[in-house]
């Protein structure tokens, strides 16, 4: 397992400040013209005790390094010792691969295949940082987020049963030698290329694409192009690769159109995270602010209007990474997201002409 290194007490912080969280979003609704009213501190610093309450050891987690969240910065892909396999052999087509469970984890069982970046958990504490307390388990995909993990989907497993990764939106990756991302969509671009787009910060062209769901199989992607000004990355997939528009229970069914208005509900899917919603703040027609959660491991991940992908989760809108999305227990209390416009992506991809352009959905 991924280990987040422990803090002495006089190194600790809060695991969230609420009213600077409440305080920040009340400024950004001002700067667009909406008013709301002052911060109630008795509410917020209650939230604040409940959750150092329940795991005080939690308050230093990745709140320093490359794993941090901040201002104009994009949420930093999480490391991983390991992330192609490398080392490891990969099952031959029509070999059947096991997925350790929480009973095996439980009982200290080794599966045929283990990723030290999924790993279940059973003790109280991160059960209740889960908002999920009656669990027998929960799952940590991403060091520093506490949410309960989304698992590795049934069609991933039969795909990999084939010797092949499936993707499509959602799907975790491993990214380069160290890099956790989340893929947004996929499909096939004008030259008949299989083709995927992540947040940009994510990968540099050449560096090696596995599903973080089905890495045994090994690399089946590759970053080709990247753009730093709108954060996109686009992944040319191999032979290994299947691709889906519905995956682990998300589906994307069309790509941009009306751009999102304020208030408008959005929602992401993440690795860090799972499907989480929120109101939008504000968009620019290159990005969009919304109150979707996210964190370390997300970027990339679709933010969706029903069915419909209008951006990619591209970072976090604040200097302070205590003011992240980690646990459902901060209810709305983290700070904004920033997603990119799929419409200025497609554009973009469109006026270069090279990987990507004429982009057109998976089946």
């Amino acid at each position: 397992m991924v280990g987040v290194p422990a803090a002495t007490a006089s190194e600790q912080a809060p695991l969230i400040d609420s009213a600077a969280i409440v305080e920040q979003v009340r400024e950004d609704l001002a700067g667009v013209g909406i008013d709301t009213a002052p911060v109630d501190t008795a509410v917020t610093d209650a939230v604040d005790r409940a959750v150092a309450s329940i795991v005080p050891e939690a308050t230093a987690a990745n709140t320093t390094g490359p794993d941090s969240a901040a201002a104009d910065t994009p949420y930093a892909p999480a490391t991983n010792p390991n992330p192609l396999g490398l080392g490891q052999t990969p099952p031959a087509a029509g070999q059947p691969v096991s997925q350790e469970t929480g009973a095996q984890a439980a009982e200290g069982q080794v599966a045929q295949v283990s990723d030290p970046n999924y790993r279940w958990r059973s003790d109280l504490s991160s059960k209740l940082m889960a908002a999920n307390p009656t669990a027998d388990h929960v799952l940590h995909r991403v060091p520093g987020s506490w949410f309960d993990a989304p698992r590795i989907p049934e069609e991933s497993v039969l795909a990999q049963n084939q010797g092949k990764s499936l993707y499509g939106p959602g799907t975790p990756l491993y990214i380069g030698e160290s890099k956790m991302c989340t893929l947004g969509v996929v499909g096939t671009d004008a030259q008949g290329r299989k083709v995927g787009l992540t947040a940009g910060h994510c990968g540099e062209p050449g560096e090696l694409v596995a599903s973080a769901d089905s890495w045994q199989v090994g690399p089946s992607g590759t970053v080709v192009a990247s753009n730093a000004a709108h954060d996109y990355s686009v992944i040319e997939f191999g032979s290994n690769a299947e691709l889906t528009r519905s995956y682990n229970g998300v589906t994307v069914n069309e790509v941009g159109g009306a751009p999102v208005t304020l208030g408008q509900q959005l929602c992401k899917q993440g690795v860090a995270t799972g499907f989480t919603c929120g109101i939008t703040w504000a968009g620019d027609g290159n990005t969009q602010l919304s109150q979707v959660c996210a964190s370390v491991g997300d970027s990339g991940g679709p933010v969706l209007a029903g069915n419909r992908l209008v951006g990619l989760v591209s970072g976090g809108s604040l200097p302070d990474p205590n003011l992240a999305c980690r646990t459902p227990l901060q209810g709305v209390l983290f700070m904004p997201t920033v997603s990119t416009s799929i419409n200025a992506v497609l554009a973009d991809l469109e006026a270069s002409g090279g990987p990507g352009a004429g982009f057109v959905l998976a089946e």
